[in-house]
């Protein structure tokens, strides 16, 4: 359904008595060691709101926050061991697919939740399943639809054990039952479950912890981890990156490596052109960061941008708890409100001019995974926008321990929240956009590193200060006022699901010669927990109507992180669509990639 009605705009009201206040603040850190040119404290909150929203005052449904509505979000967190592949048949389509509407859709997340009868109660556990929708263009533009685990050589080896073996990050103890393990080895299993990209012509399933897996085009068949020709000189690739426009209409990946080194981080940026060849690659230590949560990276046309999360490792619980195998590893991570948010601004090796290596102080700490976009400001200023999580992170909570309790705390909220830098004073100013919890942002790839006018973002249903809950709709935030300022005006036109209807993340699609940033698509997977089924909505990216929808016969797991390419991935055999039909089912063997 479509949400953006001309009919009802409502005006969200300022918080408290602060409106239109700015108020300066000195973030307090703990750490003292000696900073990067550049660095400071001084810095500017904005706690106003002034958002426009646009949605219907007769069908928008918000959930009450039961034990109903969590464990109708719950559903899709389970096992899915089927891997399937065939043509979109007609009359699993409403409304039609643009003709217009040509490549392919990659998503990717966990697709387990137990190993062997044994649960996995945090889903970033969860072995990686890629899918994929790919659209052919045309009159009949029905997609082909194909999922697959990814073959890691962990996953392969717990499935023929039927057992786990591995441990997690989010695993207790020995995962293979014993009394004793090494609680100094703090490597984690290879799951490949969290972002997935085609670039040069491969598709590469990706976690931050490992090497990236290569996906067979057509079928999504795993054919190893790949380092890109030698070019991947590090043990990790992390599952986020940027593709971004160069001067010349080339486009080029971007992505990073980050790993501890004592009490520092060393991030290494790699830079790769259409044809998978490295262009760029610089490496950067940033002091004390050990455990700076460095998950995702923005971009300028002159800096890499990365930003250090307050967090230290919680000693007391890694030797009383952890080192039992009473906790695991990612618990003994601690959100410490006292330390510093700062943000890491590394000269880019194809940006004009003269740039060095900055940090700024936030004026307040924050936690964040995920970041909106970034840009250089016409006064030569940096705005970065991202999903701040004010409140921290609770790295214990997961599907055992959290009921929708959850919800009656701010501990794990993101908020769009706009930073700007003032890169003469180096003052850092803060805004809040609006009320509405969200995360798993996306702009359109042609702004990405650039100046942007519309984000995506999936949120609560909830648009209000004192009350969010599980993710459910896509907002679309539109700035339209001067949207290189701090404080710029915002239209939210959301998209609304449907009653126990759950929305992930959004992926922007642009039209062919499109001369206008939102002219295009959004493609959204959306979870329906009455009929436990998956579909996949196609939303004109202007109106956030749906255009079209897929109603799949069965569930996709809830996912993680995907991407468009232009490209066709899939098969598309000649007569007979079902000379493409695949199904099996993982509880056989998996013995074969």
């Amino acid at each position: 359904m479509s949400v953006n009605l001309a009919s009802r705009s409502t005006l969200v009201s300022h918080c408290g008595d602060r409106k239109g206040q700015e108020k300066k603040c000195v973030a307090v850190g703990t750490r003292r060691k000696q900073q990067p040119r550049g660095t400071t404290r001084s810095a500017r909150v904005d706690e106003s709101i002034n958002v426009d929203t646009r949605e219907p005052s007769d069908t928008f449904h918000i959930p009450e926050l039961n034990q109903e509505t969590w464990e109708n979000f719950l559903k899709p967190y389970k096992s899915s061991y089927e891997e399937r592949a065939f043509v979109i048949e007609k009359d699993m389509i409403q409304g039609e697919i643009p003709k217009e509407l040509r490549g392919s859709l990659l998503r990717n997340g966990p697709g387990l939740f137990e190993i062997g009868g044994e649960p996995i109660p945090q889903p970033f556990d969860g072995d990686g399943k890629v899918a994929m929708f790919c659209f052919p263009g045309g009159e009949d533009n029905r997609p082909f639809f194909s999922t697959r685990f990814v073959r890691t050589k962990a996953f392969v080896e717990e499935q023929t054990a039927n057992k786990m073996i591995y441990r997690g990050a989010f695993s207790v103890g020995n995962p293979a039952g014993g009394l004793f393990y090494n609680p100094f080895d703090l490597s984690v299993k290879q799951i490949a479950n969290t972002g997935v990209v085609h670039w040069a012509g491969k598709i590469l399933a990706l976690y931050e912890r490992d090497l990236p897996y290569h996906l067979k085009n057509e079928d999504l068949k795993t054919l190893g981890t790949t380092t890109l020709d030698g070019a991947i000189d590090e043990p990790y690739f992390a599952a986020h990156n940027q593709i971004v426009s160069m001067p010349d209409g080339s486009k080029r990946l971007v992505t990073f490596s980050a790993s501890e080194r004592g009490l520092d981080n060393r991030i290494v940026v790699w830079e790769f052109d259409e044809d998978g060849k490295q262009v760029a690659r610089i490496e950067k230590t940033l002091p004390n960061a050990a455990f700076g949560f460095f998950h995702d990276m923005a971009v300028t046309e002159k800096h890499y941008i990365f930003v250090e999360n307050p967090i230290r490792l919680d000693m007391k619980k890694f030797l009383l708890e952890y080192m039992f195998g009473k906790a695991c590893i990612a618990e003994c991570l601690q959100f410490v409100p006292s330390m510093d948010t700062k943000i890491h601004v590394i000269p880019r090796p194809c940006g004009e001019g003269e740039e060095e290596y900055k940090v700024y102080t936030c004026p307040r700490p924050f936690f964040t995974f995920h970041h909106v976009n970034s840009f250089i400001t016409s006064t030569g200023d940096i705005v970065l926008d991202t999903c701040a999580l004010h409140e921290g992170m609770d790295f214990s909570a997961n599907l055992k321990t959290t009921d929708v309790s959850y919800y009656n705390k701010n501990v794990g909220r993101g908020a769009f929240t706009r930073l700007h830098i003032n890169t003469a004073s180096g003052v850092v100013s803060e805004k809040k956009m609006m009320y509405r919890a969200c995360d798993f942002p996306c702009v359109a790839q042609q702004v990405t590193g650039k100046k942007h006018k519309h984000a995506y973002v999936y949120g609560s249903a909830a648009d209000q200060e004192d009350l969010w809950g599980p993710p459910q709709v896509i907002s679309k935030v539109s700035f339209t006022s001067d949207d290189e300022s701090v404080s710029p005006s915002v239209q939210q036109t959301v998209f609304h699901p449907g009653r126990n209807k759950w929305a992930q993340e959004p992926i922007f699609v642009p039209r062919d010669g499109a001369t206008e940033e939102d002219d295009g698509w959004v493609l959204v997977l959306v979870y329906d927990s009455d009929a436990d089924t998956t579909e996949l909505a196609i939303l004109d990216a202007k109106s956030m109507k749906a255009e079209a929808t897929i109603k799949l016969p069965f569930m996709i797991p809830a996912g993680l992180h995907g991407s468009w390419t232009p490209e066709y991935l899939g098969s598309r055999p000649e007569g007979d669509p079902e000379n493409s039909r695949f199904e099996y089912d993982i509880r056989n063997g998996v013995d074969y990639f």
